[in-house]
């Protein structure tokens, strides 16, 4: 392989990331084949079930803007690694990205290093936060939507006053649609948490590597550097 040719595994979450999306797409085309999908959002009376669904789909777009935004910092970060194997003395000023302005903080002392360090982090990881917030409260949702459920199912059974054979049926229908609703507002909760949850541990995991990467490149220059100067 060339040095000019990119690092195949700068890519690597953005093809995990699109792997799962094209999973993700082909299950709900085949729920929504078969009728499944259709029939969950037309018996939750609460809407909870489709609100949690969008929320799926916005946060899946932002796990797919930061993948694409971790995959441009890992090539620029090869290229920062590349560029100074070619011209240790130029490479660190002519790289923008997240990587080359923590290497070109990097100092003699040893406990600011540390800290660029984790500031890098924390830049790296972006608004991951906000998902892991957003994939708790999809659970919650779920969880809300098993409450209401619940309490329809109880209200059919608490407005009766004499209960009769023609009454009975109106009754199971009543209450089976509340236990329809907590139980598909659950399900979906929990399956689009699960989801969104796997996609974010993805993009923290590829956020350590880049950070461990860019910290590795940053000995590697300091051990140059006093070479160098010695």
């Amino acid at each position: 392989m060339s040095s000019s040719s990119p690092n195949p595994a700068s890519y690597q979450m953005l093809l995990h990331w699109l792997l799962l999306l094209g999973l993700m797409i082909f299950v709900t085309w085949l729920l929504l084949d078969l009728g499944v999908l259709n029939t969950l959002l037309a018996e939750d009376v609460t809407r909870i079930s489709s609100v949690i669904l969008l929320m799926f789909v916005v946060g899946c777009g932002h796990c797919g803007y930061r993948s694409w935004i971790l995959t441009a910092e890992a090539l620029a970060l090869t290229r920062l690694q590349r560029a100074w194997q070619a011209a240790p003395s130029l490479a660190l000023a002519s790289e923008p990205s997240l990587g080359g302005q923590y290497l070109q903080g990097l100092g003699p002392l040893q406990q600011d290093n540390a800290l660029a360090a984790e500031i890098l982090a924390e830049r790296v990881r972006g608004s991951h936060q906000v998902g892991w917030f957003m994939t708790g409260v999809l659970v919650k949702l779920g969880l809300l939507g098993t409450v209401v459920g619940f309490m329809l199912m109880l209200g059919s059974v608490s407005g009766l006053e004499n209960l009769d054979t023609s009454d009975l049926k109106v009754l199971m229908q009543q209450m089976t649609a509340g236990m329809g609703v907590a139980m598909n507002t659950t399900l979906v909760g929990l399956v689009c948490s699960i989801l969104l949850g796997l996609q974010y541990l993805l993009l923290d995991r590829s956020a350590d590597r880049l950070v461990a990467d860019a910290v590795t490149l940053g000995q590697t220059v300091l051990s140059n550097d006093r070479m160098s100067a010695s």
